[in-house]
């Protein structure tokens, strides 16, 4: 399977303090350290940056290629996405991961693989705690359903979790899989700089929205139509969906919450 990768450069690192990514661990910046482990297993790479000036730095020292986030009317990673993924078999990962290699990212991709067809594959830390999607390690294996996150871009508030919520298939793969779960964490603050032993448990998840006509993307529509009180129905259904992965659970009532009661007062 031929595998393109976009490394998603476009943060701010505002808790960091500075640019995490130039920062060294083990003497190499953190953006190669990722740019290697991508080069490892990806057919082609190229970074998603939020502009010029740091695209020319982030290209100088890890020798990809860089596109500048397209002016859609979202916001964050999910802009960065939306503006450089153009095909399936597409690996999209955070440049802020300080211990990342290729034999890890290879065997996350593999187990997307092995472990069944779907439109996004991804990542989950998964402990007695709970469940929690790590919503920018993902492979995609079909762009049909970027349309609908791109209409959502003018409705509400778009998150990258709205990449999931859209697909019709969903495979979620515990970090507890992995043969080194620790090398897919990455970094907000100088304090994650100290190593997690996490105790993840392994396991893999198969969602498949469609079983319920996908009504992520039944609330856009009905978003679009203007018909409010239709598309908080569709969220609440949509939330039954993700019962055990808890920001994907928090990012719906984040929707039902915005388009207010039924008249849409709030929307």
């Amino acid at each position: 399977m031929k595998i393109n990768a976009v490394i998603l450069a476009g943060g701010l690192s505002e808790r960091f303090g500075s640019n995490k990514l130039l920062y060294k661990v083990g003497g190499e910046e953190i953006i190669k350290r990722v740019a290697k482990a991508v080069k490892d297993i990806a057919d082609n790479a190229v970074l998603s940056v939020r502009n010029e000036s740091i695209g020319k730095i982030l290209s100088k020292l890890t020798g990809l290629s860089y596109i500048v986030d397209s002016e859609l009317p979202c916001s964050g990673p999910i802009r960065g996405i939306l503006s450089t993924v153009k095909e399936g078999n597409t690996l999209i990962i955070p440049a802020d991961l300080p211990w990342i290699d290729g034999r890890t990212l290879s065997s996350f991709v593999e187990s997307c693989i092995e472990l069944g067809k779907s439109q996004i594959c991804s990542l989950i830390w998964s402990s007695r705690g709970g469940r929690i999607l790590d919503s920018m390690t993902a492979l995609i294996g079909s762009i049909e359903h970027l349309s609908y996150v791109r209409r959502s871009c003018s409705l509400k508030k778009t998150r990258v979790t709205d990449l999931h919520r859209a697909a019709n298939s969903l495979l979620l793969i515990s970090a507890g899989i992995l043969p080194e779960p620790w090398r897919m964490l990455d970094v907000d603050t100088p304090e994650d700089l100290s190593r997690v032993e996490g105790e993840w448990l392994k396991e893999a998840l198969v969602i498949r929205q469609i079983a319920l006509n996908n009504p992520y993307r039944g609330g856009i529509k009905m978003l679009e139509t203007r018909n409010l009180k239709k598309a908080k129905e569709m969220f609440k259904l949509e939330l039954s969906i993700y019962n055990s992965i808890e920001n994907l659970k928090a990012h719906v009532i984040k929707d039902i919450s915005f388009i207010g009661g039924n008249n849409g007062s709030n929307y």
